[in-house]
């Protein structure tokens, strides 16, 4: 999974992003606010422990750090503060896949995300609410 080391930044391509963000409940406003959202993804790994750092310009000044290991349930915050379980599994040197649960009042949300590097470009797949997104990064 080396071909994920390094930085990675949104392109602001997303597929299907207003019925994802529909399906989420999310409001028109909310929406068109999180349409210009851009995320940055910075990937380190030191023997088995891997270290993923999330900035977002929804909020910005804050830096999340995930710190995990491959196979092994991650409970955490998301940058927003929901309580969040992830385990990250490895498909091939270049792909992972996320079984992420996001805790919103009292229930929780499953969410199924798998990411992809192609050289410079990280496809991401977001699938929850039946709908899935695609979003794509590119190696800063």
């Amino acid at each position: 999974m080396a071909a994920f080391v390094g930085t990675w930044e949104d392109t602001g391509d997303r597929e299907n992003f207003e019925e994802f963000a529909k399906a989420m409940g999310q409001t028109p406003e909310t929406t068109e606010m999180f349409r210009k959202v851009r995320n940055t993804l910075r990937y380190t790994v030191d023997g088995d422990t891997w270290t993923m750092c999330l900035t977002s310009s929804a909020q910005p000044g804050k830096e999340k750090v995930y710190t995990y290991r491959v196979g092994q349930e991650m409970n955490d915050t998301a940058l927003d503060g929901k309580e969040i379980k992830n385990v990250i599994t490895k498909v091939s040197e270049n792909e992972m896949r996320e079984e992420m649960k996001v805790k919103t009042d009292d229930s929780w949300t499953d969410y199924k995300l798998t990411r992809k590097v192609d050289g410079d470009t990280m496809t991401t797949t977001v699938s929850a609410f039946g709908q899935t997104m695609i979003t794509k990064q590119r190696r800063k």
